[in-house]
């Protein structure tokens, strides 16, 4: 997604869209995360924020980024897609924070999201607001944070 928008917005995040199916799995996710990691919870909280992660990849995949940006005439439909993910984002990193600090922070700064503060500061009640990144901001590609496995030899 960081890539898409260096491609195809200039490497600053699109105008906020809002996808309501997201931001009501976000906020979910958001919900239980905190409730079972409150009550030390662990694996229950960590198991709430990958179900929101696998919301995002579906919809990534549902939406097809990288179709709808061969037509020019999706560009507003690809603005939304892209800003929806790297929101998506956003609220991963923070939700994940806790148990992959290095990794949340490269996603932080990849996102731009310095400027809504350390991402150590973030509060896990409020992070599940939709449009905090705003339109504008430089996203900047790194390192691959989670590099594909090769796949297994057949023996």
């Amino acid at each position: 997604s960081i890539a898409m928008i260096e491609k195809y917005c200039d490497g600053k995040i699109p105008q906020p869209a809002a996808e309501p199916k997201l931001a009501e799995a976000a906020q979910k996710a958001c919900e239980i995360a905190d409730e079972r990691i409150c009550a030390l919870d662990f694996q229950g909280g960590i198991l709430a924020i990958l179900d929101f992660c696998k919301v995002v990849n579906g919809y990534v995949t549902d939406q097809a980024p990288w179709v709808l940006a061969k037509d020019p005439a999706n560009k507003v439909e690809l603005e939304k897609v892209l800003y929806t993910t790297v929101e998506s984002l956003r609220i991963l990193a923070v939700l994940f924070h806790p148990v992959m600090p290095e990794t949340s922070e490269k996603l932080w700064e990849a996102l731009g999201a310095k400027i809504l503060g350390p991402i150590s500061e973030q509060k896990i009640s409020e992070v599940a607001t939709w449009g905090q990144l705003p339109a504008g901001v430089h996203v900047s590609r790194g390192e691959v944070l989670f590099p594909r496995l090769p796949e297994p030899e057949n023996a």
